[in-house]
């Protein structure tokens, strides 16, 4: 009785893990995009894009899609006011804005920082999406700030996942 591991019977602890794994890779969204581009060492210019070239196989499960920056330590300001023009298989076009807050109420940085003054924000865009064609659909994001060129955004990033329903 001294065995402090949880047992199965049958099931060797390779099973055991097997089992696990598959029985929790249904909770992880499917992430079907993830893509950072970085940014010129003099700053993020006003009129200056990051674009990213989606292409969509699914035209029926909804999507999240998600901004990623990367800022330095030294960035003026607590938000970042960001235009996002999508161009979809078709020609059609829509504009989002969006303001990501990168501080909270007390001044603190949001992301996460592994590498030193380096920080990551994660913040979704859109959520339950259908991007309903299949083809390529073209993310432009543009800073829409006062200040161009904006220091110490390293890096911009796009990511879509899928959003299983449970209906």
């Amino acid at each position: 009785m001294g065995s402090s591991g949880w047992r199965f019977p049958g099931m060797s602890a390779l099973g055991c893990l097997l089992a696990i794994v598959l029985a929790t890779s249904g909770c992880v969204p499917s992430v079907d995009y993830d893509s950072q581009i970085m940014l010129p060492g003099e700053g993020w210019k006003e009129r200056t894009a990051a674009v990213f070239r989606f292409h969509n196989q699914d035209s029926i499960t909804p999507c999240r899609l998600w901004l990623q920056i990367r800022h330095e330590g030294d960035y003026p300001y607590r938000t970042l006011h960001a235009i996002c023009l999508v161009t979809g298989p078709a020609g059609d076009s829509s504009v989002w804005k969006s303001d990501i807050p990168l501080t909270d109420a007390e001044g603190r940085w949001l992301g996460q920082s592994a590498l030193g003054d380096l920080y990551t924000v994660v913040v979704p865009v859109q959520d339950r999406l259908v991007l309903s064609r299949k083809g390529v659909y073209t993310f432009r994001i543009m800073q829409n700030m006062r200040l161009s060129p904006l220091p110490s955004i390293v890096e911009v990033g796009w990511r879509v996942d899928r959003v299983e329903t449970t209906d």
